[in-house]
């Protein structure tokens, strides 16, 4: 005599742990998952850490021309563009302001995010934009709770900001 659901958990012994994390999200967590897999900070984690991690992200949005923070201002999260484009904004020594623009799947923040100083430009939405935000008191809860996680996150931060340190030394070589 076989238990009930027997069969049915036979089958789902042969499922791939994928599928059966994904199975519980909703369209737009999968689509928050595919697009924080293509991150620099994000991009190694597993599928189970990410679940994870998606739960401990805020969505905020902002309208065209909004300001996300202020050069100057403290950083308490980093940021990851979901939807939109982010324009980063700075004055140089004679003024005249240098800009990047950042499409959905890159990160901001994440040095002031680190060494608590302020933000070292000024961030704001060139059109609606998405953001998914990671703020300083979720990563100490991971670091409480989940170390290893937590440190997948800080390895993969240095990692992103000794690239970007090296690359600064390359333009100021040349």
């Amino acid at each position: 005599m076989s238990l009930p659901g027997t069969s049915i958990l036979a089958k789902v012994r042969h499922l791939p742990i994928v599928s059966l994390i994904f199975r519980r999200l909703d369209p737009h967590q999968k689509d928050v998952i595919q697009l924080l897999k293509k991150t620099f900070i994000f991009g190694e984690l597993t599928d189970q850490e990410l679940v994870h991690l998606l739960h401990l992200l805020h969505e905020r949005t902002f309208a065209a021309g909004e300001t996300i923070f202020n050069e100057g201002e403290p950083g308490f999260g980093l940021y990851v563009v979901l939807r939109g484009e982010v324009v980063i904004g700075k004055l140089d020594h004679s003024g005249k302001g240098k800009v990047a623009k950042l499409p959905p799947g890159e990160a901001f923040g994440e040095v002031s995010f680190i060494d608590g100083s302020g933000r070292s430009a000024t961030a704001t939405a060139s059109e609606k934009t998405e953001l998914l935000g990671f703020y300083h008191t979720e990563l100490f809860d991971l670091m409480k709770h989940n170390p290893v996680l937590a440190s997948k996150i800080l390895l993969a931060l240095a990692k992103q900001m000794g690239m970007r340190m090296r690359a600064m030394l390359q333009l100021i070589q040349n």
